[in-house]
């Protein structure tokens, strides 16, 4: 017998069973995780909704801002403000959104001039808007994420009714190309079982996250964990928001909001690799040692059945080919299950060359950070102080 066969088999085996436990995720991610529209309406015994302070952060998004804030303010939810925080824009964004000032008043616009030092641009401007709060609840969200009329209420009904401190969720994502489609159905597919996302709301798990695009905190919880100020360094401030308040012994919850929220996502394949260049080396902590592990694991997942099943099957090894052909049906069925409501199920075709598009970014995204550091809406921030802003439990 062949010495090589048994090992090649392994891998096989190996390599299914990871496509496999991804296909679990992406079943649990589907069918395990609430969504913000199932929400119950409100019942006899359910107290009125707290006083809601919306703080949306901007910068340059004269594009879809008008939109974005009207829908804010046609939201059916009894009392609440509209923060609205222009960080140093340079387009039509603060004049769009003082002119919708003067005709609602509970708009307030708050323009930022100047970036203090120890901050990136989004946490101070969501710091910023969460100090003029008057509001018992907080919702966090960005300039260009559109809201159905019952997507507040829904979120912070959900809140109160489980105790929550915490709650995040997802817009429905607006693409176009199916490359690009295939890039996110990716990136969710991972990032779902890497946090866990259907474990978010069991107390008893570390497990994380968070959404910059809708996240509701209690006010006095969110300044319990240390605002924004305890992610000012960090480009994933979202995600380490949802993580500080895990190590603070807090409860959270993530919940799928497609049905009641969008966002224009990137344009075009390089849009989404230079987009993501600050987020994916700050995701794996920086841990060089992370990355080389990840992308190497991405490159065999993506590549490796596909070139081994029909070497193998030509050669005679036909159970070992057979399982690495198996891997491409798990793969393009946990994609098509994670991504039905989105997108339509020929946008997981490219899924391996998506896999090595992310597996490149990776890399890219820690080398620039490596050489030139981490620039958001502000000067450079090198590696080592970057390393000393990563979220630990306090005491």
């Amino acid at each position: 017998m062949n010495p090589v066969a048994p090992l090649v088999l392994a891998l096989a085996a190996l390599t299914l069973a990871a496509w496999a436990a991804l296909a679990i995720a992406a079943a649990c991610d589907r069918y395990k995780i609430p969504r913000l529209d199932d929400v119950a309406p409100p019942g006899p015994d359910d107290p009125p909704l707290p006083r809601l302070s919306i703080i949306v952060t901007a910068h340059n998004e004269e594009r879809s801002a008008e939109r974005a804030l009207r829908s804010l303010l046609g939201l059916r939810y009894a009392d609440y403000e509209v923060i609205y925080v222009d960080d140093r824009s340079t387009d039509r964004t603060g004049e769009i959104a003082e002119r919708l000032r003067e005709r609602d008043a509970r708009l307030r616009v708050l323009h930022i001039d100047e970036l203090p030092p120890g901050w990136f641009g989004k946490p101070h401007a969501a710091q910023r808007g969460a100090d003029l709060a008057s509001g018992e609840v907080l919702l966090f969200t960005d300039a260009d994420v559109t809201f159905a009329p019952d997507a507040a209420s829904c979120g912070v009904r959900h809140l109160v009714r489980k105790g929550l401190d915490h709650l995040a969720a997802t817009p429905r994502l607006t693409l176009t190309g199916i490359m690009l489609q295939a890039c996110t159905i990716a990136s969710h597919l991972f990032v779902s079982a890497k946090h866990r996302l259907w474990k978010v709301q069991d107390p008893r798990s570390s497990a994380f996250f968070g959404v910059g695009s809708y996240t509701i905190m209690r006010a006095d919880s969110y300044r319990a964990v240390g605002g924004h100020a305890r992610v000012a360094l960090r480009p994933d401030e979202d995600l380490r928001l949802g993580q500080a308040v895990k190590l603070s012994g807090m409860r959270s919850a993530f919940l799928k909001g497609e049905a009641l929220l969008a966002c224009p996502w990137y344009d075009s394949l390089g849009d989404f690799i230079r987009g993501l260049e600050k987020n994916f080396f700050a995701a794996l902590d920086y841990s060089v040692f992370v990355v080389t592990g990840a992308t190497a694991t991405l490159a065999w997942l993506s590549v490796g059945p596909l070139v081994m099943a029909p070497l193998l099957l030509s050669t005679g090894h036909v159970l070992a080919g057979a399982i690495f052909a198996a891997c491409p049906i798990i793969y393009w069925t946990a994609a098509t299950t994670l991504s039905r409501d989105s997108y339509p199920w020929w946008s997981a075709i490219p899924l391996p060359a998506a896999i090595l598009v992310i597996a490149y970014a990776i890399w890219r995204s820690a080398l620039l950070t490596i050489f030139r550091g981490v620039v958001w809406g502000g000067p450079p921030i090198p590696l080592s102080r970057l390393r000393r802003a990563r979220i630990r439990a306090r005491g």
